[in-house]
């Protein structure tokens, strides 16, 4: 029948291996020769389950080592794709300070403009209203002149 473990140590264990392969070692064959080829896995006796039970450690601890790499793994790409996330926001943000500094620097130039345009029409406001009164006084007195060269020259006539 299948029989399990003993729970007398280790060397229980291989002392139990032992036995079995000598057992089950062809008659005549000497200790140190064994046959070479794929056999199958006997689970009636300790040996049959140690290899089991090694096997299966070494394939849960390979399992195991993936699962770490691919966490790892997954880790890193999300790492990568926040770092781009942060890359293109940052690009973005640099953008959106240049145009705002230029459309600064645009309202600054052009408040400036607005006020020299403001100058320079009072400017000339001023300048037509200096020369309204400067032509009033020019024909003003032109007129004045007519009026009194007429009133002499009826005088004298």
């Amino acid at each position: 029948g299948v029989r399990a473990c003993s729970r007398a140590g280790p060397g229980a264990d291989a002392m139990a291996a032992a036995a079995a392969l000598s057992a089950s070692a062809p008659a005549g064959a000497g200790s140190a020769s064994f046959e070479m080829g794929p056999k199958p896995v006997l689970l009636n006796n300790p040996a049959g389950w140690s290899n089991v039970s090694r096997f299966t450690a070494l394939a849960l601890a390979k399992l195991a080592n993936l699962e770490r790499k691919v966490e790892r793994s997954s880790a890193s790409a999300l790492g990568r794709a926040l770092r781009r996330v942060e890359h293109r926001h940052l690009r973005e943000a640099f953008t959106t300070l240049h145009r705002h500094s230029s459309l600064d620097t645009f309202m600054h130039a052009r408040g400036q403009a607005e006020d020299m345009l403001q100058k320079l029409h009072c400017l000339v406001h001023s300048f037509d209203v200096e020369v309204d009164n400067l032509v009033e006084n020019i024909v003003q007195s032109t007129l004045e002149e007519d009026d009194t060269a007429s009133t002499y020259g009826r005088a004298a006539a």
